[in-house]
């Protein structure tokens, strides 16, 4: 049907114009996309979601305009005058839609997850305990049979954003209605410092068990991740709360010698 404007070679030249210009276009959206990202060191796991929310949104309108009949007139009549611009344009289309394919994989898997990621950000780290052994089995489940997001970059950088997020809600769990913790009776301030290292003593070991419960299962993708780094904000955390606990338990001790005497 593009036969007989194919054969005008103003027309055809203009038109490969207009199409090195879409070409320039999306090759600018994709060298956007993959650059790196730049996040702040305590972003929790709903930024995640996020990110890939915006990057569906955004290979999906360059999709539809893609898809539109002036763009497919415009490519229909370069086919038939067999422009070599064509084959360019062939290339970028099929990364396109491989792109907006992976967001929106990406998207449904994670979602599935943001339901047991909100208690990490409502809940204390007592009622957070419930929650993990659902939330390491989602994450199993993503990097199971997920095709696209199961590399181990992304789904260590998961782990360090669920880690981020506990982290920030064991801070404001200590400092609930006051700004230093030595403003809490002792007793209290103990119970707090105990229930957020108990966290993270759980949260490692429900990890474990999940990664000692794959190696049954040679032929299931492994929980091969960096513990270090998963854990290592929680940990330096964890350590700097031992360290408050030790004085507390030493000013109390002092505390009962001065009634004693």
């Amino acid at each position: 049907q593009y036969q007989n404007t194919a054969g005008n070679f103003d027309l055809v030249t203009q038109l490969e114009g207009i199409v090195a210009g879409w070409c320039k276009q999306i090759e600018q959206v994709l060298a956007q996309s993959e650059q790196m990202r730049k996040e702040a060191d305590d972003t929790g796991p709903n930024s995640e979601l996020v990110y890939w929310k915006e990057r569906m949104a955004s290979f999906n309108a360059l999709l539809d305009q893609i898809k539109s009949q002036p763009c497919k007139t415009t490519i229909g009549i370069l086919f038939a005058a067999k422009s070599k611009i064509i084959k360019q344009w062939k290339t970028l289309d099929a990364r396109i839609t491989d792109a907006a394919n992976e967001a929106k994989d990406n998207v449904k898997y994670l979602y599935t997850l943001m339901k047991f990621c909100k208690p990490l950000k409502r809940a204390s780290p007592v009622d957070m305990l419930d929650s993990i052994p659902g939330l390491i089995n989602a994450i199993r489940m993503i990097n199971s049979i997920s095709r696209y997001y199961n590399t181990s970059e992304r789904m260590t950088s998961l782990f360090v954003k669920v880690t981020n997020q506990m982290v920030s809600a064991c801070k404001l769990y200590i400092l609930h209605d006051v700004s230093k913790v030595w403003e809490l009776p002792r007793d209290v301030s103990l119970q707090r410092i105990y229930d957020c290292l108990h966290l993270n003593q759980e949260y490692q070991a429900c990890f474990r068990r999940t990664k000692d419960k794959l190696k049954e299962s040679p032929s299931d993708r492994q929980f091969d991740f960096s513990e270090k780094y998963i854990f290592g904000k929680f940990e330096i955390f964890a350590r700097r709360l031992e360290k408050i606990q030790d004085m507390l338990q030493t000013m109390d001790r002092f505390s009962i010698l001065t009634v004693s005497k």
